[in-house]
């Protein structure tokens, strides 16, 4: 078996049949697909189940489970899966024609890749959506800070990539918690002795209203601050170049301040937070001389004068309503 495609399902109903007719026209022979209904209060476990019936042709697995979770839900997949490789996809998302297929003609051709990146259009509910693409690179050494040096960390999407399935012998995404993603995937990158970034396929991201993306809550942007962070705290003098800790300085500020322009924030625990952000900050200077763009240096002039929390709340004060 070459391939397994996990594709987690809740509640997608009107998504479900576009997602998955991307992937017939990619399941050639090897491939697996594997649905996980996670508890569906609407027809999506129903959907699933004609689906398989539709094409017997094709190896599509069918699993029901209690609602648990997108974690639970891709462990699952990942524990039936009998792929070489596995790669994830989002009931509500789709992919360019071919997409699967080019890819796995590299990692075929070359299986000393351990994760192969694919570019990503994402869709935002309330902006013009943006691609990330790629340049068709393999990276073989120091394959954490590449990473690192690639932000790497703003694409923690569990989808648009393709992993060796040996990378998830040990390894698990988190249950019963949101942003799961974010926990786990640098995690993955450390296990990984080669990265291809690909320059081939595209996979379409929907941001749907509702989702857990899409929806600021305390809570859930805590602990998206929270996995940044403590890679900013891990990496911070670990043989990674200052200015790209900085860079994800600057990432776990701009969280700061979203956790601070969510309408049920814990103001208690903002200030914490806020105070273990200043106990690692880096010196104003090298703030200002490393910024990565003058637009950025500019908005960190106030930042010595106010101090970390009254800046903090001066960005809130002046933001959009999330």
């Amino acid at each position: 078996m070459n391939l397994s495609i996990i594709v987690p399902v809740y509640n997608a109903e009107h998504f479900l049949t576009r997602c998955l007719e991307s992937i017939v026209p990619e399941m050639h022979d090897g491939y697996e697909l594997i649905l996980v209904d996670d508890g569906s209060t609407d027809a999506s476990g129903t959907l699933c189940d004609e689906f398989a019936q539709r094409y017997p042709q094709l190896d599509i697995i069918v699993k029901h489970q209690p609602n648990s979770g997108p974690g639970a839900a891709r462990n699952k997949g990942i524990e039936i899966a009998k792929g070489e490789y596995i790669t994830f996809m989002d009931a509500d998302d789709h992919i360019e024609k071919q997409t699967l297929t080019e890819n796995m003609e590299i990692l075929l051709t070359h299986r000393e890749i351990d994760m192969l990146e694919y570019p990503i259009e994402v869709h935002p509910i309330r902006a013009k959506a943006y691609r990330q693409s790629f340049f068709g690179e393999t990276q073989y050494t120091d394959v954490f800070a590449d990473w690192i040096r690639r932000e790497g960390y703003n694409r923690c999407y569990p989808c648009n990539k393709i992993y060796a399935a040996r990378i998830w012998e040990n390894l698990r995404f988190p249950v019963g918690r949101f942003f799961e993603d974010t926990a786990v995937m640098p995690e993955i990158v450390r296990s990984c002795r080669c990265i291809h970034y690909s320059d081939r396929g595209c996979y379409r991201y929907i941001m749907r209203k509702g989702s857990n993306c899409t929806t600021y809550h305390y809570e859930r942007q805590r602990l998206l601050f929270e996995d940044s962070h403590r890679l900013y705290k891990d990496i911070k003098g670990n043989l990674i170049p200052e200015v790209h800790s900085l860079r994800l300085w600057l990432c776990c500020l701009n969280q700061l301040i979203d956790m601070g322009r969510c309408p049920d924030v814990d103001n208690t625990d903002f200030r914490r937070a806020i105070e273990d952000v200043e106990k690692h900050r880096p010196s104003y200077m090298t703030l200002i001389r490393k910024s990565p763009d003058i637009v950025t240096c500019i908005k960190l002039l106030p930042l010595p004068i106010t101090g970390l929390l009254a800046y903090c709340r001066l960005y809130i004060k002046f933001a959009k309503p999330l």
